[in-house]
């Protein structure tokens, strides 16, 4: 993903609080409902859930999976879903080749 402005990044971040506490901590067993009105009072735009939801999908034990599917539930956009996944693969695969 390009080099977002800061505003779409502090989105992201509380994007990040928010999908976390409804996907797999303390308010995950709340109405679906609510957990993705939740979501959407933070933003409603497919790009931005779609960023959010691929940096969960890098999750190599699933522990994340609940998050997408909400993420998922309120609009995210799969495609760059999926897309921000195989970027953020190619990033930490990149950086394990390196000394330290």
């Amino acid at each position: 993903m390009p080099s977002l402005p800061q505003r779409q990044r502090l989105l992201l971040a509380e994007l990040s609080s928010v999908a976390r506490r409804y996907g797999t901590d303390g308010m995950r067993d709340a109405p679906r409902e609510a957990a993705v009105a939740a979501v959407r009072a933070v933003t409603d735009d497919p790009v931005l859930l779609g960023i959010q939801a691929g940096a969960a999908l890098v999750d190599p034990y699933g522990v994340s999976r609940p998050m997408v599917e909400l993420l998922q539930a309120a609009g995210a956009d799969m495609t760059v879903a999926r897309k921000h996944a195989a970027e953020v693969r190619e990033r930490l695969s990149a950086g394990r080749g390196r000394a330290p």
